[in-house]
């Protein structure tokens, strides 16, 4: 992936999930601190998602799908 493109997806999420779109530009000094308490509140959001664990894949679903699992065939052999 371009990693452009994956700047203009993060700021995208970054104004509906934190607001950082909401403020009307007046001055520097406001501008700047709302932007910065909304990349803290998107990087905290960032944390708390990646400590969250991976949910288990539901039974016949995994990375091993469209391998042959036939009894007698070895992988080794082949």
């Amino acid at each position: 992936m371009h990693s452009g493109w994956q700047i203009e997806e993060d700021n995208e999420i970054n104004k509906q999930l934190v607001g950082l779109a909401q403020y009307q530009v007046r001055k520097w000094t406001p501008w700047h601190r709302h932007v910065t308490a909304c990349m803290l509140a998107s990087a905290f959001l960032a944390v708390q998602r990646a400590q969250i664990p991976e949910p288990d894949p539901a039974p016949g679903e995994g990375a091993d799908l469209g391998k042959d699992h036939s009894p007698g065939v070895s992988e080794a052999a082949g």
